[in-house]
């Protein structure tokens, strides 16, 4: 009787692949290759620099002084004033990016502190890189609180103009009315509550330099504001930076003072590029899948 014989040493040959399985590895080595390098590229060409939150904040100084960059700086400041001492509640809006996209990495923090705020000193001497983008501004707010209408109050809040120091030395080449717009101008007087945009914007083929100081001052809380200055120096630069104040007198009861310390973060927003981080640890597992599903096969 006949008996088939199988000859097992030869070893059969992998079936050919599939040609329509081949877009796939290649959207996966892509995946792999986004997963390892975004984060580092998104980290290293859009850093967003921490602003100090205290009683001297400040936001932005001495940075990004290379070609094309852009710069957001928005500071708001409520302070609050009563007979025994007072705090204040202050948000920082900053953002860093492309001169066409400043708002590429942005952070916005909410702070609540144990003291009023003083100063606020931003966006001096950055951007200086040709066609560069500069936007700051500061809005202050003084509530002198008073229990009641028969109460001597905390302080009285004078409502007297904000002495200003702006656009002193800037905008070479420009037109004061075309393409050079500071309210009030000129502006010059020392020891100014706000001084902004001296030294600024002197690149030539100025897009425009835009600085406004509004508002009110009072002797019995100083605070100043120094913002714009020796900036946006590069070729086409655009400077929009803006500054005010208020004081009030507020007869109610004050809002309890934080317990917290200066520089303690209350509230915070991420940044837009934890999205995408978020992608990239996606692609991270769909490699740990393919892995697994090769080692099957094999």
């Amino acid at each position: 009787m006949d008996i088939d014989y199988v000859d097992r040493s030869v070893v059969a040959p992998r079936p050919a692949t599939v040609a329509g399985r081949r877009p796939l590895t290649f959207l996966f080595r892509g995946l792999v290759a986004f997963a390892l390098l975004a984060p580092v590229a998104l980290f290293t060409t859009s850093p967003v620099v921490a602003a100090t939150i205290a009683a001297t904040t400040t936001c932005s100084n001495g940075v990004a002084n290379t070609g094309g960059l852009g710069l957001i700086c928005q500071v708001t400041v409520v302070n609050t004033i009563t007979a025994s001492g007072g705090s204040a509640r202050v948000t920082v809006r900053e953002c860093h990016g492309a001169a066409g996209a400043p708002t590429a990495a942005c952070s916005t923090r909410t702070t609540s502190l144990n003291r009023p705020v003083t100063a606020v000193t931003q966006c001096n001497a950055s951007i200086n890189g040709g066609g560069g983008t500069l936007r700051c501004s500061v809005v202050v707010t003084n509530n002198f609180y008073t229990p009641s209408a028969t109460a001597a109050p905390a302080a009285p809040a004078a409502a007297t103009a904000v002495t200003v120091d702006q656009c002193v030395g800037s905008g070479a080449g420009g037109i004061v009315g075309q393409n050079i717009n500071c309210d009030p101008i000129p502006a010059s007087t020392t020891g100014a509550a706000i001084t902004q945009c001296n030294g600024s914007g002197n690149g030539l083929t100025l897009v425009h330099l835009n600085c406004t100081a509004t508002g009110t001052m009072a002797s019995a809380l100083v605070v100043t504001i120094n913002q714009c200055n020796q900036s946006a120096n590069g070729g086409g630069a655009l400077v929009e930076c803006s500054a005010s104040m208020a004081n009030n007198n507020v007869t109610s009861t004050p809002p309890p003072t934080s317990t917290l310390s200066d520089g303690s973060s209350s509230s915070s927003t991420l940044p837009p590029v934890v999205p995408l981080i978020c992608l990239a640890m996606g692609a991270l597992g769909l490699a740990v899948i393919e892995a697994k599903r090769r080692r099957i096969r094999s």
